[in-house]
């Protein structure tokens, strides 16, 4: 069977496109592709985004090599697969790639039918802006303490320790770019990994050392060994020029980490209105008869908000905190506690481990090591109190009043006089 692949009327190379696409799915079980054409910024052409069936780890290997196999001699086609979890995982965490990149516009190829609603309908739209902007701000965060980090070590001249922490500021900048601009973000420690990988999609990312300049080569190979050799080697050379120059790079990196971040979030509040509004409109035809008929059974007054209506103010106010596990699996939730710093974050397991400790006391004598009991116990209490969902508590207490009005409305309704 033929495959239905619908390309815009102002594509070009539309014959090798749609031969691409009918070889692809032939050999792997794709569900939805979309296409989007590359702007001044991109490296790329056109940028194919697929999404295909959930699958083993030993399958999407396979599935790589088909799509390098096909494309190969397109290298102006950027193109990446995507299961529907890694797509509502993601989304829900934040990120805005996926509803920037996958629209009812930009599809071109599904299988049997299309569902506008099947790759975000286990996703809360309504939380998918605030949560990116949390996250993001979160990271940044980061990036901006192993930025200081470097500037202390510069200060007392221990140059090594100054480059690893320029390190983890780039890296984290560019991992953080990735996750919006790729969908996912680049698993290595390597600068020039990461470089090359984000500039497959966009040029000037590409171009933060750039590779025709041979200091900017050295700076970057410096820079590539400092993960491991500033912590590990008794080798690892580098001067206070070479630092300046490399914390020159960090601080260009996190504005255009800034401009690109904030470009991506004015298109999801397009792509978010857009959704909105087709909802509206699919909600509308409703005949004149049915209308009045579904108003005289429900006789409820205009200007009264419904339950439902309450419960989604509730929501919205309350019931921040509480995420399904993974971002899809109803019924288990996550309260996620904040820390300062990873040293932070290791004392408070330090503590909770003597802890575990004090309470084997009466049958192990094995807290003779443990100097401050009264503090760890402390800790793992206020770590543990955090972790108590607070925020919640007073959307599920309005909940149960409103379920609760609810059937007795049901059970007992008002008798007329």
């Amino acid at each position: 069977m033929e495959a239905k692949i619908t390309l815009p009327d102002q594509v070009k190379d539309p014959e090798i496109i749609k031969e691409l696409i009918s070889k692809l799915v032939t050999m792997v079980n794709v569900n939805q592709i979309y296409m989007s054409p590359g702007e001044k910024e991109h490296a790329f052409t056109y940028r194919f985004t697929i999404i295909i069936e959930d699958m083993a780890k030993r399958f999407k290997e396979r599935v790589r090599e088909i799509l390098n196999d096909l494309f190969e001699k397109h290298p102006s086609f950027y193109v990446r697969f995507f299961t529907l979890h890694q797509v509502v995982h993601e989304t829900t965490l934040g990120n805005t790639f996926f509803l920037n990149n996958c629209s009812e516009e930009t599809l071109i190829y599904y299988h049997n039918t299309y569902n506008k609603t099947w790759l975000f309908q286990k996703v809360d739209l309504s939380a998918v802006l605030e949560t990116a902007n949390h996250h993001f701000l979160m990271e940044k965060q980061r990036i901006i303490s192993f930025k200081k980090g470097a500037a202390l070590f510069l200060e007392e001249k221990n140059y090594a320790l100054a480059a690893f922490m320029l390190h983890q500021t780039i890296e984290l900048s560019f991992t953080t770019l990735e996750r919006f601009l790729v969908g996912v973000s680049f698993t290595e420690h390597t600068i020039s990994g990461h470089q090359a990988y984000l500039g497959q999609v966009i040029k000037d990312l590409g171009k933060v050392f750039p590779k025709k300049n041979e200091n900017q080569i050295q700076l970057l190979n410096k820079l590539n060994t400092a993960y491991v050799k500033s912590r590990y080697a008794l080798n690892y050379n580098i001067g206070n020029k070479q630092v300046h120059k490399i914390n020159e790079k960090a601080e260009e990196l996190i504005c255009k980490l800034t401009f690109y971040f904030e470009s991506e979030i004015l298109k999801c509040e397009t792509s978010l209105e857009k959704l909105s509004h087709n909802e509206t409109k699919e909600d509308l035809p409703i005949s004149t008869e049915k209308e009045n008929s579904i108003n005289d059974i429900k006789n409820i007054d205009d200007t009264e908000p419904t339950t439902l209506e309450k419960i989604k103010e509730l929501s919205k106010q309350n019931f921040k905190t509480l995420t399904p596990i993974g971002g899809i699996q109803e019924g288990y939730y996550l309260n996620y506690a904040r820390v300062y710093d990873y040293m932070e974050l290791f004392c408070t397991l330090r503590s909770t481990l003597n802890v575990c400790i004090l309470a084997l006391s009466e049958q192990l004598d094995c807290t003779l090591d443990i100097t401050h009991k009264e503090t760890d116990v402390k800790n793992v209490l206020e770590f543990a109190k955090n972790l108590i969902p607070f925020e919640e508590s007073n959307y599920l207490d309005e909940m149960r009043k409103l379920i609760l009005s609810t059937e007795e409305a049901t059970f007992y309704p008002k008798k007329e006089k």
